[in-house]
């Protein structure tokens, strides 16, 4: 979409940030001892634009990961025709230190996770349509009852409804839109790539840290060598500490090129949102297929009246019933191509935002490989010329 015809947004006027993740203690009758809670600030630059879009004040806002589940469900049954910005992981996938994985309390993925949430939240207000969604603004304030406003719709009746005419729609739609088709193969290749270069970058990693974790024992043998032999102390002892530089650097490194893997999960995690969206076509257009394929009323009426015999009243009933139905098969209709276009117009947005960050993904990618190099080659360079000082 371009940007000169692009709607304005909630971001466009307001700054959203998570200034802290909280560490705190559950009650007593909890299993977990400790739990997170998210300190959220937004500060809108124009007290007047708020009024005008009848935006009440926003400031402060303390919310735990369960509120934004709340929050990302209550969009996505709302919105059916957007894709719904992901939340961040809530365990940690892809780690190369497998000590980790186990430990969601740990400092470094905590704070990871709450720029994932921040994230989140900015995609959110940078959306034309659910950026101005009431129970998102109340989320963002202190209001305790913003949850009142999320009505929900995940009981299990209509989760098993849902299910089964998903899947009666994607086994039973001959003729479905070829539009919706192309965005789920091409969510499943998004999805099936990413997915492998995450594997292979966590094996990968693991490899280098064990590489690389050598060089302090490399370390320990010069700094020993050099209390034995005093002509070659000196340069031995620095060559043991280039070493050991090696080795304390590259956890440090890779906690950094976490980072940039955290915006590549939120893409695989916004395969999922995809397939959502997706599947909320199918259960329209099913629906829609449902109704056009039942028996013509017309028809049915006038077989009924010749075996039967219908009076005035029943024939007058009848054609009310029959009107009624036209009447539904025409708002299903209506409803399907609204929620096309509307869909699609957000596919494109959400096309559009997606190439232009994994290209920044990549950016990044290689600026960090490029400046762990240089590091590295400036390291190696100062051990040369250690080994080459002694005589």
């Amino acid at each position: 979409m371009d940007n000169s015809t692009k709607s304005e947004t909630l971001l466009d006027h307001a700054s959203i940030s998570i200034t802290e993740a909280d560490k705190r203690m559950n009650s007593a009758l909890s299993l977990k001892e400790y739990y997170t809670v998210y300190i959220i600030e937004t500060k809108i630059d124009s007290e007047t634009w708020a009024e005008t879009k009848g935006i009440q004040k926003l400031s402060l806002a303390t919310r735990r990961y369960t509120d934004f589940v709340t929050l990302h469900n209550h969009l996505g049954d709302k919105y059916p025709w957007v894709v719904i910005p992901p939340l961040p992981e809530k365990k940690q996938s892809f780690m190369w230190n497998s000590e980790a994985v186990s430990d969601t309390m740990d400092p470094d993925f905590v704070d990871r996770r709450r720029a994932g949430l921040e994230s989140f939240l900015k995609r959110i207000a940078s959306h034309s349509e659910i950026g101005y969604d009431e129970c998102f603004l109340k989320f963002l304030g202190e209001c305790d009852n913003w949850m009142d406003l999320s009505k929900s719709h995940n009981n299990i009746l209509k989760d098993t409804e849902l299910t089964i005419k998903t899947m009666n729609a994607s086994l039973r739609s001959r003729n479905s839109d070829k539009r919706f088709e192309a965005i789920k193969t091409y969510s499943n290749k998004l999805q099936g790539s990413i997915n492998k270069i995450l594997t292979y970058r966590a094996k990968q990693a693991e490899r280098l840290y064990n590489v690389d974790m050598i060089h302090l024992h490399y370390g320990r043998i010069f700094s020993e060598l050099s209390a034995v032999d005093n002509d070659i102390g000196d340069a031995v002892q620095r060559t043991g500490h280039y070493m050991d530089s090696i080795a304390s650097a590259i956890s440090p490194a890779l906690e950094d090129e976490e980072v940039i893997m955290d915006q590549l999960k939120e893409y695989l995690a916004f395969t999922n949102s995809l397939h959502t969206f997706v599947k909320n076509h199918d259960l329209l257009h099913y629906n829609l297929n449902q109704l056009n394929n039942m028996p013509n009323n017309k028809e049915t009426s006038g077989i009924m009246s010749r075996l039967f015999g219908y009076t005035a009243a029943t024939a007058d009933r009848d054609t009310a019933a029959i009107e009624a139905f036209e009447n539904k098969k025409l708002e299903a209709k209506a409803n399907y191509s609204e929620f096309v276009d509307k869909s699609l117009e957000n596919y494109k947005e959400f096309e559009r935002q997606k190439d232009l960050d994994l290209m920044n993904i990549l950016k990044d990618y290689v600026a960090f490989q490029t400046k762990y190099a240089q590091k590295g080659l400036q390291t190696w360079k100062n051990i040369l010329h250690s080994i080459q000082s002694i005589e």
